[in-house]
């Protein structure tokens, strides 16, 4: 090994001796010229020296910075808890003393801090090298060996050629030189990360001191003086009212910096400013605007603590804002802010119809209107007032005031929307009058706007009874003229001239004659003033008895709830209502549907259109039980839109009351027909109940269960041969008495010019067969037939509808006619559920298929051994049943 190592040296040597050797030859051979390449290898060794000369300055930065960072950072520490402090405003809580001890800490810690700055200097060159050699991971020190310079040799050719080899190698090994980076290592001098709680604190102080900071990092120093003001802390904002739903704006701090100073503050009308200021000395408050100079009073002034109370304190100032101006705080009558306010003003709202008003069937007005505000209406009235005469007729005075009332809001967000409102006003005294109707709305501000009059005619019940017109017409003129006084009293006595010939029964004319004696006894303004009630209660009793009480109860039920919605009433108190609205509203259906089927021909004669919505009593429900969520939610403005829609359908609902026709006498006597058909329907379909207990396969029961004839004759005995035999005569006694209905039935049908369907010939056979089947004691055959007896009579019953709707429309009625519906929207007996293509007969297997799921639903039911969650299920499936 060492052999090949120096073998290896004698080759270098004898390769740098033969280049020294080509290097003089070639000196020789071009004389001067060969100074050239002396010249390059001189360059290349400067270009070399500046190179290493710029990495060494960097690495002295870096190095004085790494030396410089460590030293600088205690002081710095130091200092921004100094300004923090400041900042904070602590040096006024600590008074003379205290602020003087601090400040004196502060400054010889700083003093102290600094010291190892003092002994601070920059790296010389040797450093800045071996910081690149560290970085280079050069070993050896190859960046002062590059500097070195052949001492002796100079004449010897290998010499030469060694050293040429030397820095060859060199210059091979500085190629990839680099600085390296910093590392400060500021942990050593602040193991427990003061830094950052100091940045930390500074941040803090800076958010919540005023404008003002930077002038109180003098204040140690200035309260040594016995007059002087310490820095003063302002702060100042402006509050729009709640109704506007702006933020808050402020003033001061930050938001004062970043805003330009030259424009003007726009300010919602009506917003309240708040200054509040904290410091010694006097402060005050003026405001600059068109009417003058205004020096606001302070609303509070609180003393400081500690030493200086006697100077430091705190002042508010709370003033609303109403007209433009300049805003101005000063401290010792010398200027500390200052700010433009623009006022910008709170318009009165705008409301105007956005339809004509228009009557409805019923007698209810519609107003359609468009309302309009810079933020919101609270509120919003339609007022009316009597259309002034001429000369040629004198204006009486009323007894009564105009009517008016409130108007639905939109939605509370909306600065413009368009609002609907139906209100009846056919009870009111002035119904049938032309009135000047204004509508008013008022914002929160309580700022008021009010439409243009528009002329209109009060809408007036319709009376059909000419009495009950000429009651109503005397109660108008009373109301809107006392004076006519005499006129009415002697009106209603022509009125109970012979009564026998023009009042149909007592019960109209004992209200008529009692009403007369009372209005002659009147004396006073509010004796007349109950007359005008008892007049209207006497007019609707010649009219239509019980229906319009139950109608106004409905009305006054909606118009209860829909100022609950409107005022924001309390969850019980709409719960309260919406139960009285409920009740109110299945009597007034029980009532309509009561008197359309007792008197069907006082029905309109006007026919009605074939598009017009259907309305059940289930669809009211489910509109009642949707107002009660949304109130329970909260959603009142939908609840009351909702309202409003329901109160729309029960508006066409009685339009359709009065636009259908009656049907003819042919047509009643199928509607009879129809109903002793949906009698029989129902008898046989308990005849088969009954029939079905006999059945074998009905007799599998569970132990502990027990049908209605088990019930009969015991707790679960079972029946003699002597008791069977006189049950099932007595089940085929009524099977043939219901075949004979039938008969009966077909023979007056056939009487009438009607033509019975074959299915109801079927249907008597198959009855026919049933009683022979019940009475050879044959259940399952009896069950059989008599489910052929149900499916006959369907099909009889639905033909025999569908015969009676082809002559009603042949006759112009329409299909929703009262042939068909009653006038809530329900199917009558025509088309109804007992045989009509809504509902299907249950055949024999499909009964027995639902008495065995029935009965497993209650074994399931009585095991107490199944999760709550499945018997609370089961429960709900027997609620079905």
């Amino acid at each position: 090994m060492t052999h090949q190592n120096e073998n290896g040296g004698n080759k270098n040597l004898k390769n740098a001796i033969a280049s020294a050797s080509e290097l003089r030859e070639h000196k020789t051979r071009y004389g001067e010229g060969a100074g050239l390449f002396d010249l390059w290898q001189s360059l290349f060794s400067q270009r070399l020296s500046y190179r290493l000369k710029r990495l060494a300055f960097k690495a002295q930065l870096y190095l004085f910075w790494e030396r410089f960072w460590p030293a600088i950072q205690v002081p710095l520490i130091v200092a921004c808890l100094y300004v923090a402090v400041s900042f904070l405003g602590l040096w006024q809580l600590l008074g003379f003393y205290g602020s003087a001890v601090g400040s004196i800490l502060f400054l010889a810690v700083f003093i102290w801090s600094c010291y190892p700055l003092l002994r601070l200097k920059l790296p010389d060159e040797a450093e800045g090298l071996r910081k690149v050699e560290l970085a280079s991971d050069l070993p050896h020190r190859p960046l002062l060996s590059y500097k070195d310079e052949q001492a002796t040799g100079m004449d010897d050719e290998e010499a030469l050629a060694l050293w040429s080899a030397h820095q060859k190698r060199l210059r091979e090994r500085l190629k990839n030189l680099r600085v390296g980076g910093v590392n400060p290592r500021g942990f050593a001098k602040d193991p427990y990360a003061l830094r950052v709680f100091a940045v930390m604190l500074l941040v803090v102080g800076y958010s919540v001191s005023d404008t003002n900071r930077w002038s109180s990092l003098l204040a140690p120093f200035q309260s040594q003086g016995v007059g002087s003001v310490l820095p003063a802390r302002i702060d100042a904002w402006v509050t729009p009212p709640a109704y506007t739903g702006e933020a808050p704006v402020f003033l001061s701090g930050d938001a004062n910096q970043l805003r330009d100073s030259r424009d003007a503050l726009s300010i919602a009308s009506g917003s309240e400013v708040l200054v509040r200021a904290q410091g010694t000395g006097e402060f005050s408050v003026v405001y600059f605007s068109r009417r003058g100079q205004e020096v606001l009073e302070p609303e509070r002034v609180q003393p400081g603590a500690g030493e200086s109370s006697a100077e430091l304190k705190t002042t508010e100032w709370r003033f609303p804002l109403n007209s433009s101006g300049r805003l101005q705080i000063l401290q010792n009558d010398s200027p500390k802010y200052s700010w433009k306010i623009a006022i910008r003003p709170d318009l009165p709202p705008r409301i105007r119809l956005f339809d004509d008003p228009e009557e409805q069937l019923s007698g209810s007005l519609k107003l359609t209107y468009l309302v309009q505000d810079d933020y919101r209406v609270v509120s919003a009235e339609a007022i009316m007032e009597q259309v002034q005469r001429g000369d040629e007729e004198k204006q009486g005075r009323s007894l009564v005031e105009a009517p008016r009332f409130n108007l639905s809001l939109p939605p509370k967000d909306a600065k413009m929307a368009v609002g609907q409102t139906f209100q009846d006003l056919t009870a009111h005294p002035w119904a049938g009058s032309e009135v000047a109707l204004v509508l008013v709305a008022r914002d929160e501000a309580e700022q008021e706007g009010r439409s243009q009059p528009v002329y209109i005619k009060l809408p007036e019940r319709r009376f059909n009874k000419p009495l009950a017109r000429a009651v109503v017409e005397q109660r108008r003129n009373l109301a809107m003229n006392v004076e006519s006084y005499p006129q009415v009293v002697d009106a209603l006595d022509m009125l109970m001239i012979a009564p026998e010939r023009f009042i149909d029964d007592a019960g109209s004319y004992l209200p008529l004659r009692f009403a007369y004696a009372e209005l002659v006894a009147a004396n006073t303004d509010e004796q007349l003033t109950d007359m005008l009630d008892v007049l209207w209660n006497v007019a609707l009793t010649i009219e239509d008895g019980g229906l319009s009480a139950a109608e106004r109860a409905l009305r006054e039920a909606q118009e209860a709830l829909r100022r609950a919605l409107e005022q924001g009433a309390s969850e019980q108190e709409i719960a309260e209502l919406m139960s009285d609205l409920r009740k109110a509203l299945d009597d007034y259906l029980k009532s309509m549907a009561q008197q359309m089927r007792e008197n069907p021909q006082q029905l309109g004669q006007m026919p009605m259109d074939e598009n017009s919505q259907q309305i059940t009593p289930r669809d009211l429900d489910d509109m009642l039980r949707r107002m009660e969520e949304l109130a329970k939610t909260g959603s009142l403005e939908a609840a009351r839109e909702l309202l409003a829609q329901m109160q729309q359908m029960l508006e066409n609902m009685q339009n359709a009351q009065q636009q259908q026709q009656a049907p003819s006498q042919q047509q009643q006597e199928m509607l009879q027909a129809l109903e002793d058909l949906g009698e029989m329907i129902q008898k046989q379909r308990n005849l088969m109940d009954e029939t079905h207990q006999f059945d074998p396969d009905s007799q599998q029961r569970r132990p502990g269960q027990r049908n209605d004839q088990q019930d009969k004759r015991g707790q679960g005995g079972e029946m003699s041969n002597e008791e069977a035999q006189q049950a099932f005569r007595e089940l085929q006694k009524q099977q043939r008495n219901l075949s004979d209905d039938l008969q009966k039935l077909l023979d007056s049908m056939a009487n009438n010019g009607a033509k019975p369907s074959k299915d109801l010939d079927s249907a008597g056979n198959s009855m026919e067969d049933a009683g022979d089947a019940l009475g050879a004691q044959q259940a399952d055959e009896a069950v059989s037939e008599q489910s052929q007896a149900l499916e006959s009579l369907r099909k009889g019953a639905q033909q025999l509808a569908e015969q009676l709707a082809g002559q009603a429309g042949g006759q112009g009625q329409a299909t929703n006619s009262p042939l068909n519906e009653d006038p809530l929207g329900r199917m009558r007996r025509v088309e109804g559920p007992e045989f009509g293509s809504q509902v299907k007969v249950p055949d024999e297997i499909e009964v027995q298929r639902a008495r065995r799921i029935l009965e497993e639903l209650r074994r399931r039911l009585s095991d107490p051994d199944r999760p709550q969650l499945e018997l609370e299920y089961l429960e709900r499936l027997m609620k079905r049943y």
